[in-house]
């Protein structure tokens, strides 16, 4: 078995209650409050500037100059990719960017990037790779999931959304990640296994409650 099967199959039913979290559910039905959606853009753009941090982590710690060069895309590809999703939205949404600037990180936001980078800052690139695998690879589960129900992908607010993060451009992005861990992974002690694992549950827990943090708009 690869490791990110096991990495997956460890949190297999955190994943699967994602797909039935009333957020998501709002998001797939069309029926999400606005007013849920913005808070949720708000939070999840103070998340992503932390979150490239993890992957800058990267950069220092890869042996490897490939590697490096992988970690300095994802960067980019957060801060001049997937932020554009949320650039768009925010214009639609009348978020600026002194509101952005100003807005307190909700005590999940905060917890959770902070866990990321606790385990970049004493970890190797491999331990980096895992901590940010459970908020690339669920979002494109969810992705897909959603693109799935007919008119989903057509819907004049949340189709921008749902056509992001089922794109094939985002899938790419993720199945880099995921060969870099299969093949950092070969090889690697059961004790080393056991704490990818943990890294992986946490960081799957975190999406959960991050979900959950959004839906209820809880600072």
């Amino acid at each position: 078995m690869l490791l990110t099967e096991e990495l997956y199959e460890s949190a297999k039913e955190i994943w699967e209650s994602y797909l039935t979290h009333p957020f998501i559910e709002g998001i797939k039905n069309g029926t999400l409050e606005k007013e849920k959606f913005r808070f949720y853009m708000i939070q999840d753009y103070r998340y992503l500037l932390e979150y490239a941090k993890v992957f800058a982590f990267g950069v220092i710690k890869a042996k490897d100059e490939n590697l490096m060069r992988t970690f300095a895309g994802f960067v980019h590809s957060i801060l001049d990719g997937e932020m554009k999703i949320h650039k768009e939205y925010m214009k639609r949404l009348g978020i600026t960017s002194e509101e952005i600037k100003n807005a307190k990180s909700s005590l999940t936001n905060q917890a959770y990037t902070s866990y990321m980078i606790d385990v970049a800052n004493a970890g190797d690139a491999l331990d980096i790779l895992v901590a940010v695998y459970s908020c690339q690879w669920s979002y494109q589960f969810i992705g897909e999931h959603v693109a799935k129900v007919e008119g989903t992908l057509e819907h004049p607010f949340f189709g921008q959304w749902v056509s992001g993060y089922s794109s094939k451009e985002f899938a790419k992005v993720t199945e880099e990640m995921t060969d870099y861990i299969n093949s950092l992974g070969k090889n690697i002690s059961e004790e080393k296994i056991d704490y990818l694992k943990e890294i992986f549950v946490n960081c799957s827990r975190f999406e959960y409650e991050f979900w959950e943090m959004a839906y209820q708009m809880r600072l």
